[in-house]
């Protein structure tokens, strides 16, 4: 009996961590775009609900602030899902959450402490930190491809809103699930 709850434990302890999404090994399926003042930039986003919730509020154009001379943050009107963790080494390129609703983008490479959620990271950085440069940058994330309701948004007036941690569009004063469907 008892070796066999070992090794069901075992199994158990082997698994959990490729169920975080914190997972070193993660994936990233969707692609994205940063443009930053004519410079684009292509980017990959995690799979995960974080990555996801946030590949929902696209295409997104956000003024993102300047903090210590490695970084760029903005703090969005409502939460994402998290599943925080200390990545002790935050690469140039990286795309974080902070707390629930900060995104952070990272131009340098640096130790740190502080806790993250995984959004996604650039696919090259080259460029990066002079396009950023020294103080507040407007930034646009965007699809690289898109399908469905979002490939409908982006030829038609809409808005994104965030409610209850759910995205919905906003249309000619309807609003609509991310299905396409009519509430």
């Amino acid at each position: 009996m008892k070796k066999a709850f070992l090794l069901v434990v075992t199994t158990v302890l082997s698994i959990l961590p490729a169920c975080s999404q914190n997972n070193p090994e993660m994936d990233y399926t969707t692609q994205i775009t940063i443009t930053v003042n004519g410079t684009t930039f292509d980017a990959v986003l995690a799979d995960s609900e974080t990555g996801r919730a946030f590949a929902e509020l696209l295409p997104l154009t956000i003024t993102m602030n300047e903090l210590n001379g490695n970084e760029k943050y903005h703090y969005l009107d409502g939460s994402l899902p998290t599943d925080s963790y200390q990545p002790g080494t935050i690469e140039a390129g990286d795309i974080l959450l902070y707390s629930s609703s900060c995104v952070v983008l990272f131009y340098e490479t640096f130790s740190s402490g502080y806790s993250y959620t995984r959004i996604g990271k650039l696919t090259s950085v080259d460029g990066l930190k002079t396009a950023l440069g020294m103080g507040n940058v407007s930034v646009t994330f965007a699809k690289k491809q898109t399908t469905g309701i979002s490939e409908v948004n982006a030829h038609a007036k809409a808005n994104k809103i965030l409610r209850n941690g759910q995205v919905f569009i906003e249309r000619n004063g309807e609003t609509y699930n991310m299905e396409g469907k009519r509430l």
